[in-house]
């Protein structure tokens, strides 16, 4: 089990302050990802932390150990940081990324590597993971953070993604009409899956729309272009199950991962490595 502190930190937040919005507030991040950060560190502990009473946040018996060791852990990380700020690493380090993680959060955490190592440059470079994945085998990226269904025994899994098959809340569609599919493009991992599945189903398909960022697929699946396969927390955006007789969801469960070029050893690189590792993203 890995306990990162800045969920330790969202944690806490959320205990001091009684509400999500508030916690949000003081920690300068989105709702959604202080309720993301809860989520993620009560999967890792295996228990709930925190329930209501009405409109009162009830801290569990788990979530009062928690708490205590938290505050430790947070305290300590905090002194430690702030004594070897400044640091004298030199160079720079390319980045690359998926739109997936919360812009504020990967911002919040390159905020405070460059404050940390303002010597050190920072390149970053926004796409698709399996483009980000080849430059990063190839040594034109440091270090990528980019979902995979291939995971390597040297990445570091960030989180794990539950994929569903969803539509706008408004999409109708015949039983016997082909179906729309709106999605990353004809490469896209999900692709094959997508084909697959509505083959097994006897339903034909053709491609609606297609683009590489996350908020564009969204927003088109959303203003009912058609159907396409995203993670689970997209139901929670306002998007609703999709489904179709003989459509199996069984799917694959891809992961978020922090991957490092075999060709980049420079101390820079790993002390970037160490601050995403120690934000849990």
């Amino acid at each position: 089990m890995r306990l990162d502190i800045e969920s330790l930190r969202t944690f806490r937040a959320l205990v001091e302050t009684g509400s999500v919005t508030s916690a949000a507030k003081q920690l300068h991040l989105t709702q959604s990802a202080v309720s993301w950060k809860i989520k993620r560190l009560e999967e890792r502990v295996g228990a709930p932390l925190t329930s209501r009473d009405g409109r009162e946040l009830v801290i569990t018996e788990l979530g009062v150990e928690l708490l205590h060791h938290a505050e430790l852990l947070v305290s300590a990380h905090d002194v430690a940081v702030d004594s070897l700020q400044r640091s004298k690493l030199q160079g720079t380090i390319h980045l690359g990324m998926n739109d997936e993680p919360d812009a504020m959060d990967v911002a919040g955490v390159l905020s405070r590597f460059t404050r940390r190592h303002p010597l050190v440059r920072l390149h970053i470079r926004v796409g698709r993971s399996d483009p980000i994945a080849k430059e990063i085998q190839i040594g034109q990226l440091d270090l990528g953070l980019i979902q995979t269904l291939h995971r390597r025994k040297t990445d570091e899994v960030l989180w794990t993604e539950t994929l569903q098959w969803v539509c706008s809340p408004t999409f109708e569609l015949a039983e016997d009409a082909p179906v729309p599919l709106v999605a990353f493009g004809p490469e896209s991992m999900y692709m094959p899956t997508m084909v697959e599945g509505l083959g097994r189903a006897g339903r034909s398909h053709y491609l609606a729309f297609e683009a590489e960022y996350s908020p564009a697929v969204r927003n088109a699946i959303m203003a009912g272009f058609g159907v396409g396969i995203l993670h689970e927390r997209s139901v929670d955006q306002g998007l609703r199950p999709w489904t179709t007789p003989g459509l199996v969801h069984d799917l694959p469960m891809p992961a978020f991962v922090l991957r490092v070029s075999s060709r980049s050893r420079s101390q820079a690189v790993r002390a970037l490595v160490d601050e995403i590792l120690s934000s849990a993203l």
